[in-house]
């Protein structure tokens, strides 16, 4: 009688290790190709990050050696002598015209006056007449405006005149200014600079003369950079749009000017990692599969601890322990995205204090006051809605950024729905807690041009709220002069100001 093929147990233990070491397999090849991959991708990441900071480094040193080079002419007692009322025409061919194009590349020297037409103008080796030098100053006019802003901050009183102390290029305070920018044409560097004595002579009062120069980046410069750098086929040129990504960056940027950005061709390190890995990846497959099929397991479970663990760190790093509200972290990034990436054009900023929350703690103790803060944070999470964040920034203060709804009225609206919700009874141990708000608040660009400056008038604002009797909005006006408009408010219907009930036992 033939035999029946044999089954049993140990087939079925003998299909398992087969089917464990396919896993084992695939576990290992994946595993590993994925670490190859992360790999890669932070060694792809290092490399862009250095280059970036390497091309900012090298542009700041550029600007800076024309800094330097040109206040040889800028600070210096006998400029301020030749450029008086009368030009030294001498002076210029020999110190302007031959020294700073011979042994400084400088191509074109503008000098402007108070009124900011140039005066002088010198291309290379050449006098000029003034009005050459318009379209520089045209390209430059910020930067000229600026110069003279730093001069006046830095000037000091010396006899009948003034002039500036320290050093014009290496101080922490420079006393010039610098960019990137397109002339005609042609990439180069600008700096300008208040034209002051170094040792006797003094300026009068008023704003100074301003020696404004460009000094041009070529392709012979940019070759030279690149090779000083590492960087292969490194270029600045005029961009469509900002540059994001590897392999380049935005080196100016400046409102009715060309965006300027810089570029190179980018090696991945990641190409050389697969390259190198792969033939030792396969060998050690099939040495030590089993093996490293374990520390795959652990690597795993590892790694997905440490995302949690990171993830929960990212989200205590960016919200209120107490009220689960985002801290003053993720305001102040939310609003930068909104001032420095410009998500929108315009936005509100309120600032926020409980009115008599001390009296909470002293009758009720921290417990309670704990209850009234979190209690607190909800009523104006809730008020705020989808139309903004609210943040707890202190012990019993709060910022509201206001993405939605920025007219005067719906501000006030909005202002007046938190003051009252935030004087609704709120129950703890021992009693009723009764507490109130005061609120200042901004908008940006209208009051304040940065972050910043736009929280401190906010800041401001509830002060005023805060002195003038608590319980109400205070909106800070574009003029600087603020006006209690909730007050106004209830004048005009006859209510009476929210949160000034006294606190109850």
């Amino acid at each position: 009688m033939p035999s029946s093929p044999r089954t049993g147990p140990t087939s079925s233990i003998a299909f398992g290790v087969y089917a464990l070491c396919v896993a084992v397999v695939i576990v290992f090849a994946a595993s590993n190709l994925q670490v190859l991959s992360f790999a890669g991708g932070i060694a792809d990441d290092v490399r862009a990050e250095v280059e970036h900071n390497l091309v900012q480094a090298e542009i700041r040193r550029q600007m800076e050696i024309l800094a330097r080079d040109q206040s040889q002419i800028s600070q210096w007692d006998d400029t301020v002598r030749a450029l008086g009322p009368t030009i030294d025409t001498d002076f210029v061919e020999a110190e302007i015209a031959d020294w700073m194009w011979e042994d400084f590349g400088i191509e074109s020297s503008v000098v402007l006056g108070a009124d900011d037409r140039p005066e002088l103008t010198v291309f290379k080796s050449s006098m000029l007449d003034p009005e050459a030098g318009a379209a520089y100053v045209a390209h430059s006019r910020d930067l000229v405006r600026t110069a003279q802003e730093k001069y006046l901050a830095q000037r000091t009183a010396k006899g009948a005149g003034f002039v500036v102390a320290g050093h014009r290029v290496r101080s922490l305070l420079p006393l010039y200014v610098a960019d990137i920018r397109l002339v005609e044409g042609e990439f180069g560097v600008v700096v300008a600079q208040a034209i002051v004595p170094d040792d006797v002579a003094v300026l009068p009062d008023g704003l100074p003369k301003v020696l404004l120069t460009f000094k041009p980046l070529d392709g012979k410069a940019f070759a030279e950079i690149g090779r000083d750098l590492g960087l292969e086929d490194f270029r600045i040129e005029a961009a469509d749009a900002p540059a994001a990504g590897r392999g380049s960056m935005i080196v100016s940027q400046v409102a009715g000017q060309p965006l300027l950005k810089a570029s190179w061709k980018v090696d991945l390190p990641s190409d050389i990692i697969w390259s190198r890995s792969i033939g030792a990846l396969a060998v050690s497959f099939v040495m030590v599969v089993l093996s490293l099929a374990l520390v795959a397991y652990r690597y795993g479970r590892a790694l997905k601890a440490l995302q949690s663990s990171d993830a929960e760190n990212r989200h205590r790093a960016l919200h209120d322990s107490l009220t689960g509200l985002p801290n003053r972290l993720q305001f102040d990034q939310a609003l930068d995205d909104v001032i420095d990436e410009r998500r929108q054009d315009r936005c509100a900023i309120l600032c926020l204090d409980l009115d008599r929350f001390k009296a909470v703690n002293d009758t009720f103790g921290h417990q309670a006051g704990d209850v009234v803060i979190r209690t607190a944070a909800r009523r104006i999470a809730d008020a705020v809605g989808p139309a903004g964040m609210a943040a707890r920034v202190g012990g019993d203060e709060f910022m509201i950024l206001l993405r939605d709804g920025l007219d005067h009225d719906s501000v006030l609206a909005r202002c007046e729905g938190i003051i009252a919700s935030l004087c609704e009874d709120i129950a703890v141990d021992g009693g009723i807690a009764r507490i109130g708000a005061s609120i200042g608040a901004a908008w940006w660009p209208d009051d304040a041009l940065t972050a910043k400056a736009v929280i401190r008038e906010a800041d401001q604002a509830l002060y005023r709220a805060k002195d003038n009797g608590r319980g109400h909005a205070w909106f800070a006006g574009g003029s600087g002069k603020d006006a209690p408009v909730a007050a106004e408010r209830r004048k005009a219907t006859g209510k009476s100001a929210p949160g000034r009930g006294p606190l109850a036992a």
